[in-house]
């Protein structure tokens, strides 16, 4: 019943040609943080309840705020410097109305089916979601990815996660086969797409097994970031 829901949610916003919100943009693409009240209540939820005006993205306090509180103990540079769209004339994703990407697979188990993402994501968006990921990359001290080996996932009726899209990204394409194909996976990095509403958040999910590393960030489809936490903690 829950995938029944995902599904009509997903298909949804496909069937209105849905892209990225349209907001006054950034001084910077990278997502800013909720800053939590002395209450323990992050400021936009104590703002609707008392009434108060609060700040919006991209003003001097919110991106102010990433620079002086460093919520990951790292200050990422490289990432910063490459400045990804917003939004496009073409969707987010290409799919039809059963919610199949109008491509063929290039890979299947019983788990999930991957298809290439030239093909499946907008080009907007793909350049969007590596760039975020080199950021949270920077965060946790992770190689770079240039977006070319990249995949996107759907589970299968077998799967945990039946019917959710992922993206995949590595820094390589030998070691996108040897995790799609040999589920040898050192280092990963995924976005899940969740429905949110009238548009689609980002749970973004990095790991390094040498390390002992995990690495959990939801971003809202305002760019707004929840750090270490997923966005199906996120109402």
């Amino acid at each position: 019943m829950r995938t029944f829901i995902f599904l009509l949610a997903f298909l949804g916003l496909i069937q209105t040609g849905l892209c990225w919100s349209e907001e006054k943009p950034e001084p910077k693409y990278k997502p800013y943080p909720v800053k939590k009240s002395a209450e323990g209540k992050d400021e936009d939820t104590a703002a609707k309840s008392s009434g108060s005006k609060q700040s919006t993205p991209g003003s001097s306090s919110s991106t102010g705020s990433m620079l002086s509180n460093k919520p990951f103990g790292v200050e990422p540079t490289l990432s910063l410097k490459h400045k990804p769209p917003r939004s496009g004339k073409e969707p987010m994703l290409r799919l039809d109305s059963k919610l199949k990407p109008l491509t063929e697979p290039v890979y299947e188990n019983d788990r999930f089916t991957f298809y290439d993402c030239q093909g499946v994501l907008g080009a907007w968006f793909q350049e969007l979601l590596t760039a975020e990921m080199n950021y949270f990359n920077e965060l946790v001290e992770l190689p770079m990815v240039n977006g070319q080996a990249c995949v996107v996932s759907i589970g299968t009726p077998k799967s945990l996660t039946a019917g959710r899209i992922n993206v995949q990204l590595y820094a390589s394409t030998r070691q996108m086969n040897d995790c799609v194909r040999d589920d040898r996976c050192t280092i990963f990095r995924s976005v899940s797409l969740l429905p949110r509403e009238d548009n689609v958040y980002r749970s973004y999910f990095l790991s390094d097994l040498n390390r002992k590393l995990i690495s959990q960030q939801c971003v809202t489809s305002k760019g707004k970031l929840y750090p270490d936490t997923t966005c199906y903690t996120v109402d």
